[in-house]
């Protein structure tokens, strides 16, 4: 077992080697992980690493991990404690999970930590096979579940959406009508770090509500600029500030990304951060 990977509360060595490879599962928007963790003997920090896509870019790609690591956590029949930002003078320890108590593991939790192996991006075209409403309603009530929402785009507002997306006239294919595709943006009430944590949290388990259903999807979470954002905030309705903009459906398989591992993200107490660690 490697040096960072150490016991944690209830789950051994190597239930916490699962946990954190289902963490650092999810692709991060830009070619980067900008998450860290560290393993004391009752917890598992999450602090942020290379920001590469800007700070919102690293919390919405930290959010995802944090997500799956609560999943997994639960996956192992342990309840997974969790604090968002819990120290206001290190703003880059984003949170700590506390592996806390039995939990019984339910089929629901089961095919959502499969869904974490499923998931990953497509931006190839999409096929004429509706996403059933009740499937629209599952994804809905996933964003709600960590504090976020979701709202559909239509038709009617796909003008805008391109000229907010490509101005100037440029061909907008990935936005364009076609059967079969639902464009979303996933948003929160706020727009502060810890909104953009959650929010975070709410894409990817929208994601992997859309894997477990057998959905593709893309998102383009990365191009949203700060103009962009408010340009489709006026457009949603003014309500929530987008954090991610997804289109979702039926797709061709995408083939599995390999995993680099968790040599470069992991470290324990017993080997503590320091200034050389990437």
């Amino acid at each position: 077992m490697k040096a960072g990977v150490i016991p944690v509360g209830r789950l051994s060595a190597r239930q916490v080697r699962s946990v954190l490879l289902a963490a650092t599962t999810p692709p991060p928007l830009h070619d980067t992980r900008p998450w860290r963790f560290l393993c004391t003997p009752g917890s598992i920090e999450l602090h942020a690493g290379p920001p590469a896509g800007g700070r919102r870019g690293q919390l919405l790609d930290c959010g995802a991990a944090l997500l799956n690591l609560r999943l997994a956590v639960k996956a192992q029949g342990c309840h997974p404690d969790v604090r968002l930002l819990p120290a206001a003078t290190r703003p880059d320890l984003l949170a700590v999970v506390r592996p806390r108590g039995l939990e019984p593991v339910t089929p629901v939790d089961r095919r959502f930590v499969e869904a974490i192996r499923l998931r990953r991006g497509n931006r190839s075209p999409f096929s004429a096979a509706l996403v059933p409403p009740a499937v629209q309603r599952e994804l809905r009530k996933a964003a709600e579940l960590e504090r976020a929402w979701l709202a559909t785009i239509g038709d009617a507002q796909l003008p805008q959406l391109c000229e907010i997306m490509l101005p100037g006239g440029a061909t907008c294919t990935d936005f364009a009508a076609a059967p079969g595709r639902l464009l979303v943006a996933v948003g929160s009430l706020h727009d502060t770090p810890l909104a953009q944590l959650q929010a975070g949290q709410a894409v990817q388990r929208v994601l992997l509500t859309a894997a477990a259903a057998g959905l593709s999807a893309a998102h383009w979470s990365d191009t949203l600029t700060p103009a962009r954002r408010r340009d489709l905030r006026r457009l949603l309705g003014g309500g929530m500030w987008p954090q991610a903009l997804l289109r979702l459906g039926h797709g061709a398989p995408v083939p599995l990304r390999p995993h680099i591992g968790l040599d470069a993200v992991v470290t324990s107490d017993e080997r503590p951060f320091s200034r050389g660690w990437p």
